[in-house]
């Protein structure tokens, strides 16, 4: 059967009403049987689809205000990484569009602008006000990451 769930919707309404006023007229119960299971596989599959659709809507709209002020090259020397790090990161998706960077528009819809904030957060695990404080040390800071993962991955392995 190929209805959709509004036109089964309206089959088996029609169905129920025709037995209502004609009492003479026999219900088969295996055909509106049919036609209600039809209906229910039908209307979970629409409203699954629908809910992929919105899903989908939500992340295609999901820039978050920020302040999107540093260039890549600014960025980088500020965070002590290279532009290369960053385009990296952006590849492997561990910087999200709209919420660490977005993309330039007119007349540069390759420049890259980013969140000084968020981004020095995801790359180094400290604030931006802590990080740029005078004798932060980028090289300890790095090495204490390192063990905190190595430690996190020997307790979650299988013994």
């Amino acid at each position: 059967m190929n209805l959709n769930a509004p036109e089964l919707l309206r089959l088996l309404e029609i169905i129920s009403q025709a037995n209502m006023h004609n009492q003479n007229v026999e219900l088969n119960e295996d055909l509106f049987t049919q036609l209600s299971v039809e209906y229910a596989k039908k209307s979970v599959i629409e409203l699954g689809e629908l809910k992929r659709k919105e899903e989908k809507e939500e992340t295609a709209v999901k820039v978050i205000p920020g302040n999107f002020t540093f260039s890549t090259s600014e960025t980088a020397k500020k965070l002590k990484v290279t532009d290369s790090d960053l385009r990296a990161l952006r590849n492997a998706k561990e910087l999200e569009e709209g919420w660490h960077y977005i993309t330039g528009r007119s007349p540069r819809p390759t420049a890259i602008w980013y969140d000084l904030h968020r981004t020095c957060g995801q790359i180094h695990g400290v604030e931006w006000s802590k990080f740029s404080k005078p004798g932060f040390d980028v090289q300890a800071n790095t090495e204490r990451q390192t063990a905190e993962a190595f430690e996190r991955a020997r307790r979650n392995q299988k013994k």
